[in-house]
């Protein structure tokens, strides 16, 4: 549920979790599609701009009722195929960089396979790293630490920890990589001692950045996707 807002995909998780393709009931007609005879709506926010008295223009909210596509007599979509190549989605990723990526031979922290400098705005990835898959799973993390700090003011690794941990979680879910190794269960105490505004507000900003990778990203492949069919025309 990427393309949701943070607040809507815990509404969605919550109401209903396994919840794969999301359309409301004139969007499902359109589509030929009936929906299961007592079938409970799944309700999100629906952004809705207004201009209020003095000409200024605001946004509200109203309740929109969907319905996901297990809940109709039609067929799922299957998900876009990717290339899920660890070794390929490296080379993806690091094209996509917000930031300079540079090889390496030594690394701050000698059980990382990339690290993020804030300091240079570099990503810095260890040479040699024979399992592709912990790679992978390191880069998606320090591609998180690269967005946040772009788009924060300020920037503490120790902060964002958690979060580039959560994007980087996010993203190798996303494209079929292995995910135990990332510790999303381990909540930080400042993270739960927030007021839920707050909590909207971290999990809102973890949200767009992991949106600002993954678009670069989708972008990074669709190129490869027109090279390799032009290469074929050829």
């Amino acid at each position: 549920m990427d393309r949701y807002s943070a607040v809507n995909a815990l509404l969605i998780n919550k109401q209903f979790p396994t919840a794969t393709q999301l359309k409301d009931f004139d969007d499902w007609t359109k589509d030929n599609v009936k929906i299961n005879k007592g079938a409970k709506s799944i309700q999100i926010l629906e952004p809705v701009e207004y201009t209020k008295r003095d000409g200024t223009t605001a946004v509200s909210y109203n309740v929109k009722k969907v319905f996901d596509v297990s809940q109709t007599d039609g067929r799922q979509t299957p998900a876009p195929s990717l290339n899920r190549d660890p070794r390929a989605l490296i080379t993806t990723m690091l094209d996509a960089s917000p930031v300079q990526v540079e090889g390496t031979n030594e690394l701050p922290y000698p059980n990382m396979a990339a690290f993020y400098d804030n300091e240079k705005q570099t990503i810095f990835v260890k040479r040699n790293v024979g399992d592709s898959v912990a790679v992978a799973q390191c880069v998606a993390q320090e591609l998180g630490h690269a967005q946040l700090s772009i788009n924060s003011k300020s920037y503490s690794r120790r902060d964002m920890g958690f979060s580039a941990v959560c994007i980087g979680y996010m993203l190798c879910k996303k494209y079929g990589v292995d995910t135990q190794n990332f510790a999303i269960d381990r909540i930080p105490e400042e993270i739960k001692n927030k007021e839920p505004k707050e909590i909207r507000a971290e999990l809102s900003k973890t949200r767009n950045a992991m949106n600002d990778i993954h678009s670069r990203i989708s972008e990074e492949l669709y190129k490869q996707k027109q090279s390799r069919s032009k290469d074929y025309e050829r």
